[in-house]
């Protein structure tokens, strides 16, 4: 199923055991390969946060009726893990520093791209956005759920919106779409699906992406409803509607 990251924070996380629960606040993808790699977590109180990174690797199947995300760490694990650092991006030393507290491989090392599957929708691998500037001095592949939100997005023909939320495959957390606002663009105003196959580039430093369609196209392309899982033929359907409108790269 592709679930919204937007409707997933806030959901209750559960450690093992009777340890307290915590609270989902972002999710850090890998901007090389647009998959989730961390769920950070607020394990605090009222009057303290406790800000944690979880790698993927422990992250359960979310219960999304009750709005609950296991995970396969303890209470103790939880406390005793190193702090990450107070602002984004996080850096590689601290990644390889929590993947050496919780002896786990770098997935840097090992992860060479997704296998070619073409049972999932879409079919893997997804097509990645360009990264529009060069950040050599950033010692990071890190991006969060919510630095990208707020993006703008140009349109072949001129600015259209901003990305509104993010859609991932909840098989294997890869993000396959990006939601479009055009409340920003009068006078009308929808949320569309956009495939990140269909993006061009990425400007982390510019804030916005820049996709290969026109605004017309994407006034007219099927609306996107966030209170319930995309099902597969609405998704094909939503797929197959804006490739046939895409202007060729």
């Amino acid at each position: 199923m592709k679930r919204s990251l937007k409707n997933i924070i806030g959901y209750s996380i559960n450690p093992v055991g009777d340890g307290p629960k915590g609270k989902v606040k972002d999710f850090l993808f890998d901007e090389e390969k647009w998959v989730i790699r961390y769920m950070e977590a607020d394990f605090g109180s009222f009057f303290e946060s406790k800000r944690v990174l979880i790698p993927r690797l422990f992250i359960g199947t979310p219960d999304w009726d009750k709005e609950e995300i296991s995970i396969n760490l303890s209470e103790k694990d939880i406390d005793s893990c190193p702090a990450p650092e107070k602002k984004l991006p996080i850096s590689r030393a601290y990644e390889m520093e929590l993947n050496k507290y919780y002896d786990i491989d770098h997935y840097w090392m090992y992860d060479f791209g997704a296998v070619e599957n073409p049972m999932l929708y879409p079919p893997r691998p997804v097509g990645i956005p360009a990264k529009l500037v060069d950040e050599k001095d950033l010692d990071t592949s890190l991006r969060s759920y919510d630095e990208v939100t707020g993006y703008h997005i140009n349109a072949l023909d001129g600015k259209l919106g901003h990305i509104d939320d993010i859609i991932v495959d909840d098989e294997d957390w890869q993000i396959v779409y990006l939601i479009a606002d055009t409340s920003n663009w009068l006078p009308w105003s929808k949320k569309v699906i956009l495939p990140i196959d269909f993006l061009n580039d990425i400007s982390y430093v510019n804030q916005e992406v820049s996709i290969h369609l026109e605004k017309d196209s994407i006034k007219n392309a099927p609306e996107f409803d966030r209170s319930r899982p995309l099902e597969p033929a609405e998704e094909k359907s939503v797929y197959d509607f804006l490739s046939s409108i895409m202007v060729d790269k």
